[in-house]
């Protein structure tokens, strides 16, 4: 009679009460800023003030409890979450500022706070991009910004230094007037390269671009407005900047569905992003040369170098940030060609290349080959995922009997080798024993003891170089000539002569 395992109620929910939950959390939210964005973005007064800091709060809030519930993405949207939090205490401080007429917190704390919010979400974007590789995030990141810096140059040098330096605005004023407007297009490009990943539901993507979208929006036409007058207001850069917000809070929760799978064509798109990227770092400097050239004015040779500087650097660290994603993606590949990702183990080729490779003397000593039977009964009977832990723990088994010394491989689907690099017989017996013994407790699994059944050969050559293919050879013969003698058998080819000797489990 065939025997099931019975599902526990820890079992995750199904694909259809996760999705019925993410879109009734979705409606909520929406709806709770559709509310909220247009009171604090048009009404005046305390409750405008409000529903603004609110909005702002909630934003952060939300993104913040969707990261919890993240399995995939976690940590990006903890780090975009951080940055909205920021955002939103920023955003309250200035509401204390204007409503109740305070005067006792710094402007600069203010700039500093909008600021130093958009590194966070710079991280959690490029995470976003690629959560693989963490020289993939690196290059992500560094690749936003440099286009922020090559944005930064333009508006800086360009736009504010050239309108607002004969007004009232300090040089402090100026320098942040021109880094949100940039910070909110490096997000944009963040946004598009994770379009170009393909690492996200194309509903996620949408709401992350539209959402940098009305940043950006928001920021330059806040900035052309304040240039033409500081005391102005302006709500609608509000609605945009809170919409933005709201919309990216949104992605959050939509993140929450399982990923899609990878695309195979997503790393062409990659490539002419990071063309396009690097390319950019030279729009500025033409575009000051066509100023200096063809009209008047007047840069600022300071201004200049600083930006010059910061462009060196990040170009210096973009640049390394390439050559390590490409040495860790050689190493993982090569890891990967090598070995068995179940067990972490070599695999046969490996194996035989690492002890041939090995000197005359790291040559002599004991290989055990261990085969576990009964696997497809186990599989028939409890499932594959449980034969497949059989095999699972075997392999951490053996890696403990041998005391991690060992080079040890997986044969085959059911089969292991260890070569221990020992010219003494009685050390390979007792390590040959003790994988014996191993194999003889059954393995827990959901609730059930499952046996397990395994027989063990061993070939030894005392001081002598062993042939690896000779040895695994004479090693499987003598692990035959174990299971012939019953369940746990441990048979010894001590001279490599095929002269065996054993005993049962």
């Amino acid at each position: 009679m065939t025997e099931t395992l019975e599902p526990t109620s820890t079992d995750p929910p199904t694909p259809v009460s996760l999705l019925t939950r993410v879109r009734l959390a979705v409606l909520v939210v929406s709806v709770a800023f559709l509310v909220l964005v247009p009171i604090g973005s048009f009404v005046t007064g305390n409750t405008g003030s409000f529903a603004y800091v609110a909005s702002l709060g909630m934003s952060a809030l939300v993104v913040l409890i969707a990261a919890t519930q993240q399995l995939e993405h976690g940590r990006a949207w903890r780090l975009i979450g951080v940055g909205f939090t920021i955002w939103a205490i920023t955003g309250c401080i200035v509401t204390v500022q204007v409503n109740a007429d305070f005067d006792g917190i710094p402007d600069l704390v203010v700039s500093l706070g909008y600021s130093i919010g958009y590194l966070p979400v710079m991280i959690g974007f490029a995470e976003l991009a690629d959560n693989r590789l963490r020289v993939r995030r690196l290059s992500s990141f560094v690749d936003g910004f440099l286009v922020f810096l090559v944005l930064y140059g333009v508006v800086w040098l360009l736009v504010v230094e050239q309108i607002a330096v004969d007004a009232s605005f300090t040089r402090v004023d100026r320098a942040f007037m021109s880094l949100y407007p940039a910070g909110d297009l490096a997000l944009l490009m963040l946004a598009i390269r994770i379009a170009t990943s393909r690492t996200m539901r194309r509903r996620v993507v949408a709401l992350l671009i539209g959402g940098s979208v009305l940043l950006a929006v928001a920021d330059v036409w806040l900035l052309v407005g304040y240039l033409r007058d500081p005391d102005g207001s302006y709500p609608i850069t509000d609605a945009a900047y809170l919409t933005g917000l709201a919309a990216i809070a949104v992605a959050s929760i939509w993140c929450l569905l399982p990923s899609p799978p990878a695309s195979v064509t997503a790393g062409g798109s990659w490539r002419w992003v990071s063309m396009a990227v690097a390319a950019s770092a030279v729009v500025p400097p033409l575009v000051l040369l066509g100023v200096v050239l063809t009209t008047d004015r007047q840069v600022s040779v300071t201004a200049v170098a600083v930006w010059l500087v910061f462009v060196v650097v990040t170009m210096v660290a973009r640049n390394l940030a390439g050559v390590r994603e490409l040495e860790r993606a050689h190493q993982q590949a090569s890891w990967l060609a090598s070995h068995d990702v179940p067990t972490g183990m070599l695999q046969r080729v490996a194996f035989l290349h690492e002890v041939a490779e090995g000197s005359l003397r790291d040559r002599s000593g004991t290989v055990i080959v261990v085969e576990v039977q009964g696997v497809r009964d186990l599989a028939d009977r409890y499932g594959f995922e449980a034969s497949e832990y059989v095999l699972d723990t075997v392999a951490v088994r053996l890696r403990t009997a041998t005391g991690g010394n060992a080079i040890l491989a997986r044969m085959g689907h059911d089969q292991f080798v260890a070569f221990l690099r020992s010219g003494d017989l009685g050390h390979g017996r007792q390590v040959a024993a003790a994988v014996q013994k191993a194999l003889r407790e059954p393995v827990s699994y959901a609730d059930q003891h499952l046996p397990l059944f395994g027989s063990v050969g061993v070939a030894q050559a005392d001081g002598a170089v062993i042939d690896v293919l000779a040895g695994v050879r004479r090693a499987t013969e003598a692990m035959h000539h174990a299971r012939s003698l019953g369940s746990g058998g441990l048979a010894f080819d001590a001279d490599l002569a095929g002269r065996m000797d054993g005993n049962a489990g």
